[in-house]
C-alpha cells in the first residue's frame, strides 16, 4: 500500500512530465504505425487500409484510450522509480527501461507471437515499438525529474 500512496504523491508533483510522456509516446505511435513502418505493419498483419473517406476519429478511441491507460501507468511507476534510484545521468534510465522491457513486454509480444504463428518481421516491429516508445518515455520522465 505504501508504493501505490508513493505513486500517486509522485503523480502530484510530477503530472506535466507524466503528460509530456504520453504525448510523446503517441508521437511515437504516429511516426511508427504511419510514415515510418505503417504500410509493412498493415500488410504484416493483413490489414485492409481503409479509405479516406471512410476513416474516423472515433475509431481509433478504443486503442487511444487503452493505450493512455497503459502509458499512465508506465509512467507513473517508471517515473517514481527514476526518483527512488536517483539516476545519475540519462543512460541509466534507458537501462531500467530495457530491463523493464525486455521481461514485461519484449518476451510476452515473442511467446504470444509463437503461438499464433505471426511472422517473425512482425514480431520484432512490434517488439521494437514498445520499446522505442518506453525509452522515449524513459526520456522524458528523466528530463522532468
Amino acid at each position: 500500500m505504501e508504493h501505490l500512496i508513493a505513486i500517486s504523491m509522485y503523480l502530484q508533483t510530477h503530472i506535466t512530465g507524466v503528460l509530456l510522456a504520453i504525448a510523446a509516446s503517441y508521437v511515437v505511435g504516429f511516426l511508427w504505425h504511419g510514415p515510418l513502418f505503417g504500410a509493412q505493419w498493415m500488410a504484416w498483419n493483413n490489414i485492409t487500409p481503409p479509405r479516406k473517406e471512410d476513416m474516423k476519429f472515433f475509431m481509433m478511441l478504443p486503442g487511444l484510450s487503452a493505450n493512455f491507460v497503459l502509458v499512465f501507468i508506465q509512467s507513473a511507476v517508471l517515473g517514481r522509480a527514476f526518483q527512488i534510484l536517483l539516476l545519475p545521468n540519462i543512460t541509466y534510465a534507458f537501462i531500467i527501461a530495457t530491463i523493464l522491457w525486455l521481461p514485461f513486454t519484449g518476451l510476452t509480444i515473442v511467446n504470444s507471437y509463437a503461438w499464433l504463428g505471426k511472422p517473425v518481421k512482425l514480431m520484432v516491429l512490434d517488439a521494437a515499438y514498445y520499446l522505442v516508445s518506453l525509452w522515449v518515455i524513459a526520456a522524458v520522465l528523466y528530463a522532468t525529474l
